[in-house]
């Protein structure tokens, strides 16, 4: 019960000046496993969400679902899909995230991407740039305080975009950047109250390779130019078969309104592959919460691919 109240709680705030909506549509376990410095790693169909530049380098046309179980509430619901392929040059990629608590509140989440290569050196760094377009839906279901009247606040859309930048060195270090909702849309679900901005984020990581099968990544994160929070993260991957990976993120650039040590996010996972088919998990865990769950399937489509 407890958690369900926090839950409710956390979802009936959402419009505050520190993030507003939307504030976690992350996809595919292993994103998530590695936390915010996977802006620098994922370059499947979920970069669309983590870093569109990471597209670019997305070899063949995949598609990918995840499965989600949140906090263990039956009554909340949530599920992401991509897909991406390659066409004269660049990686375009389209994705959707569904986040919905039942007879109560709901966000959808419709993204067009795009990555591509724009300088390659023969010295071996290689700059990737890439946009994503975000339509984003937020909705709450009418309902009836107790000796009042039906209240319905009714449905926004809004539109915005990402942007990032990955700089792969020869020296086993790729680097990236992402601003998030670089228009800040506004919702305003009751009249004349102003509403809120949907705060701009800003991201940078790094990635270090120190061997074929091992990353560790460490990244930065800042909401709306406040103060920057630190994630880190790491994948094993044995024999081109199976990978681990755990992740530890700092949230306060996205639940502004909790405090330390609430703030922070354990993950861990792992991911079973062969012949580029994939099959991701990953458990996220907080202390006001509790776990989360995370199945992510990548099936390999025989269209398309790097020229």
């Amino acid at each position: 019960m407890m958690r369900r109240a926090a839950l409710l709680a956390l979802l009936l705030v959402l419009p505050r000046p520190a993030a507003a909506y939307f504030e976690d549509v992350r996809t595919g376990a292993r994103g998530t496993a590695l936390g915010p410095s996977a802006i620098a790693v994922v370059t499947d169909p979920s970069a669309y969400y983590w870093n569109p530049a990471g597209l670019a380098d997305l070899p063949k046309t995949e598609v990918t679902a995840d499965y989600i179980s949140m906090y263990g509430l039956s009554d909340l619901s949530s599920g992401a899909a991509a897909g991406a392929f390659r066409w004269r040059g660049t990686t375009w990629a389209g994705g959707w995230h569904h986040l919905g608590l039942k007879d109560t509140y709901s966000e959808d989440q419709l993204c067009l991407a795009a990555g591509r290569r724009v300088l390659a050196t023969p010295s071996g760094h290689r700059l990737a740039a890439g946009l994503t377009f975000k339509f984003s839906r937020a909705a709450f279901q009418p309902f009836t305080p107790t000796g009042e009247g039906e209240v319905d606040l009714g449905a926004i859309s809004r539109g915005s975009f990402d942007a990032g930048l990955r700089w792969q060195t020869p020296w086993r270090t790729d680097i990236a950047y992402v601003v998030r909702d670089v228009f800040r849309p506004r919702y305003e679900f009751v009249l004349d109250s102003g509403g809120q901005h949907q705060a701009r984020r800003s991201e940078v990581a790094a990635a270090f390779r120190w061997n074929r099968e091992s990353t560790f990544s460490v990244g930065l994160s800042q909401l709306g130019g406040g103060r920057s929070t630190l994630s880190t993260g790491l994948e094993i991957n044995f024999y081109d078969v199976f990978a681990i990976r755990s992740g530890v993120s700092n949230l306060a650039t996205i639940y502004r309104s909790y405090g330390p040590p609430e703030n922070i996010q354990y993950e861990g996972g792992f991911g079973v592959y062969h012949k580029g088919y994939h099959v991701d998990a990953v458990a996220s865990t907080t202390r006001e919460l509790g776990a989360s769950y995370r199945v992510t399937v990548r099936v390999p489509l025989a269209i398309g691919g790097r020229p």
